[in-house]
């Protein structure tokens, strides 16, 4: 009988030592982002386009390559936020709106994603390569990248140019991930 006490006296002990270690806060929910484009594209197309226009995926540091929101803290520090993350991988999603961008922007144009049919006959091909996406602490964005034109099945680029830190101000929202324009300083 006395045993059975103390078999007993031990595992209630046990149990209220469990109880102790489990945390009774709440962990924050995750919240899930997805990158949309600045302009809507126009319902209409254009009766004849004048070319196709091909986008490449977009080639994103390594460091993005991840579903959780990155942020810079410092000129060498990156914060990683668990419960911020991408709905979709960040590199299709930065490709998808490239595409819609440039369809709403070249209007005479019809601009499609990688892969395209091979019997595509391409006016040229868009490649970039994003440097720094760094989204700030305070909802601001720095982007640094290179982007070129290349011939339609060649490695010649038409046009090559860098891009200068460009920032622009992001809202977060139930609606996605929507760029705005910075206003010059």
């Amino acid at each position: 009988m006395r045993n059975r006490g103390v078999a007993l006296l031990g595992l209630v002990a046990s149990a209220c030592s469990v109880v102790g270690c489990v945390s009774l806060r709440r962990t924050p929910e995750a919240r899930f982002f997805v990158l949309r484009s600045v302009s809507e594209q126009a319902s209409l197309a254009p009766e004849a386009p004048v070319g196709l226009v091909g986008v490449l995926p977009v080639h994103l540091p390594g460091h993005l390559e991840r579903p959780q929101v990155v942020t810079e803290a410092g000129p060498n520090e990156l914060l990683i936020d668990e419960f911020a993350r991408w709905a979709e991988p960040l590199g299709p999603a930065t490709s998808r709106v490239l595409a819609e961008n440039l369809a709403a922007l070249l209007t005479h144009h019809r601009v499609v994603g990688s892969p395209w049919p091979a019997a595509a006959a391409l006016r040229c091909r868009v490649s970039v390569e994003v440097e720094s996406f760094a989204p700030q602490t305070g909802g601001e964005v720095r982007l640094v990248g290179r982007w070129a034109l290349l011939e339609p099945g060649g490695p010649r680029a038409i046009v090559l140019r860098s891009s200068p830190s460009v920032a622009a101000r992001c809202r977060w929202g139930l609606g996605g991930w929507t760029p705005r324009p910075v206003p010059p300083r």
